[in-house]
């Protein structure tokens, strides 16, 4: 892997810090990894999207006038936290309220969602709209819905040229709305991409081959097929386009021709010219194209398509000015410059503000921020050390039960890799996401409560919803939490206790599922909840007979291998590998195949240290 990076950890990080020196007319919110307009207009309903990072210019390089307020950014392809974008929430609010626009994918539904709740807890009113313009994935059976991709960048441009003009929040999420109901996209790829954690390909293609309906995360595409003339490509996509969208002669659209980060700008034109010849046969009127790089995927070479269906309402909104660092027209041009130079006007004041006995220490971090600082690091809290020696037999105590946590942490940060090789049917990036939240977590042990063992899940909830990755966060933090409130304040459990808490921890993964989708997942849907389940079931089965500790931890690591592998036998209907169907049989779910992993490797640190 060759990549212009420091380190994959500092990855993001580093590349916000260089967006905002570039255009002083933006901040980055390092310990948020938050990008926004320096100055909130009070006076407009605010709009706030994001997601995992690799799609650049999406979305922060839409930060700007006509546009977004703030661009929430999440690990390479991992959605950000329910607390990240919670306090993107709180820097943006206007006196008109807060628009999220939402990719349609489960970790970005899931931490949005929960984040919106709690900024209505604190009085900011928040309302979202979400993106599903994939029309790659025909069958909603096997996601939450189609995927959100570069129609994406549409619903920007339209509902913030709406927000511009004053509108109400009703108002701005209607427009929204009417763009996503008028989108339709369609991808392939010719290349895969390489998340810089992984090091490597997230899947193999031959040299004469091409992924058709591929998404913006690398995962694979409706099918595999050998590639195609520019011109057959363009009229079978178009083809597909306009019976989707039902779209009729004499029509108008929004062309948009979208690269996905490593093909040549000529390439794209390319398609544009067969694209444009296509809907000329079929008399759809084109009133704008867009040719470029809106959507990536980071270095995959490919292209999507998009056409959106326009009236006089969209077309004089789409036209309307704008300046972010990644589009620009209208008469707006010099707005970013006059922005820039009020910046600088700011800073020259804030810098003679020193004399007088500014505080800088109180003001907002921003990208001037010295890099060294750790600024994404929490808050540390009092210290709460375990109290007593770790037993861990029949009964394991608190302090017991905080070292097998502890184990369970070591074992995923040693599978990262591993993790995100066996999620190559969806984003590559599970191994990532969930070691960082538990990098975390070993980094804020003596900050953990510790008093017993339900006070103990609960604190450790906390941080692994807050930097897990994607869905990781909202789904495992979700786990840690119930386990902690249903085992309650306990300071020692036996084999039923463990059962208790695996239980619970199935029972907050589904629920969270149902708030976020309408339903959780069951066994059967090809997620964690296939490992977890069995294994939970296996603990309460050995707690009814009276089984050892040590003989009933073994059992319940085999019931979830054994869960983790019976998936490779259907097709995905939720979860990570939902996009792709039937072609993820054969293919453990990632989530399940972690938990066979993890719950063995504990099962033989018991055995181990069984009384000892």
């Amino acid at each position: 892997m060759k990549k212009i990076m420091k380190t994959a950890e500092s990855f993001v990080y580093d590349m916000c810090h260089g967006i905002a020196m570039a255009h002083p007319e933006l901040d980055f919110v390092e310990k948020y990894k938050v990008v926004k307009k320096k100055e909130i207009n009070q006076d407009k309903v605010s709009l706030i999207s994001g997601g995992g990072s690799g799609h650049e210019p999406a979305h922060a390089g839409f930060v700007g006038y006509g546009m977004l307020d703030a661009a929430v950014c999440g690990d390479v392809f991992a959605s950000p936290s329910q607390i990240q974008v919670y306090n993107g929430l709180k820097l943006t609010a206007s006196n008109k309220g807060t628009l999220m626009i939402v990719k349609n994918y489960s970790g970005d539904c899931m931490n949005f969602n929960n984040a919106a709740e709690l900024a209505k807890d604190d009085g900011i009113k928040v309302d979202a709209v979400y993106v599903n313009d994939d029309i790659a994935v025909k069958d909603s059976l096997y996601t939450v819905g189609r995927r959100g991709v570069a129609g994406t960048v549409l619903v920007h441009k339209i509902a913030g040229a709406k927000a511009e003009e004053g509108a109400e929040l009703e108002e701005v999420k209607r427009v929204a709305q009417k763009v996503i109901d008028n989108v339709r996209s369609f991808g392939f790829a010719l290349t895969s991409c390489t998340v810089p954690a992984a090091g490597s390909p997230t899947f193999q293609i031959g040299d004469d081959d091409m992924e058709f309906g591929v998404g913006i995360h690398g995962e694979p595409g409706r099918k595999r097929e050998k590639i195609q003339p520019a011109d057959k490509l363009a009229a079978r996509i178009v083809k597909d386009l306009i019976e989707d969208l039902g779209l009729k002669k004499g029509e108008e659209i929004c062309l948009l021709v979208n690269g996905f980060g490593g093909s040549p700008l000529q390439e794209l034109y390319i398609l544009n010219y067969f694209t444009t010849l296509e809907l000329e046969k079929k008399g759809i009127k084109i009133h704008k194209t867009m040719v470029g790089n809106y959507m990536t995927s980071i270095d995959m070479a490919g292209a999507s398509i998009t056409t959106l269906r326009l009236d006089d309402e969209l077309k004089a909104l789409l036209d309307a000015p704008v300046s972010t660092p990644a589009i620009t027209w209208g008469t707006s041009t010099s707005k970013a410059s006059v922005a820039a130079e009020e910046a600088v006007k700011a800073l020259g004041k804030a810098f003679a503000a020193m004399d007088f006995g500014f505080d800088f220490e109180k003001s907002t971090k921003t990208t001037t921020e010295k890099k060294g600082k750790a600024a994404s690091a929490p808050v540390k809290e009092a210290v709460y050390e375990v109290k007593g020696k770790a037993v861990i037999g029949d009964k394991i105590n608190t302090a017991g039960f905080v070292k097998l946590v502890d184990k369970m942490a070591d074992i995923i940060i040693a599978h990262e890799v591993d993790f995100c090789e066996a999620d190559r049917l969806g984003d590559g990036d599970f191994g990532m996401s969930i070691a960082k939240g538990f990098k975390q977590l070993k980094a804020d042990w003596s900050t953990r409560k510790k008093g017993n063992i339900g006070e103990f899940l609960i604190s450790s909830s906390e941080i692994i919803m807050e930097y897990c990755g994607g869905a990781s966060g909202p789904l495992w933090g979700s786990a840690f939490r119930q386990a902690g409130k249903e085992i309650g304040e306990v300071d020692e459990i036996g084999v039923d206790g463990l059962a208790t808490i695996f239980a619970a921890a199935a029972s907050g993964v589904q629920e969270t599922g149902r708030r976020s989708f309408g339903r959780g997942a069951q066994v059967g849907d090809k997620t964690l909840i296939d490992a977890l389940v069995p294994a939970a079931e296996s603990l309460a089965e050995s707690a009814a007979n009276g089984v050892k500790m040590k003989d009933a931890v073994v059992a319940s690591a085999k019931a979830a291998v054994a869960g983790a592998e019976s998936t490779k036998t259907f097709a995905a209907t939720m979860g990570r590998a939902g996009a792709v169907g039937d072609r993820s049989i054969g293919y453990p779910d990632a989530g399940a195949y972690g938990l066979g992993v993890i719950f063995t490797e504990l099962a033989e640190f018991i055995n181990a240290n069984y009384n000892k």
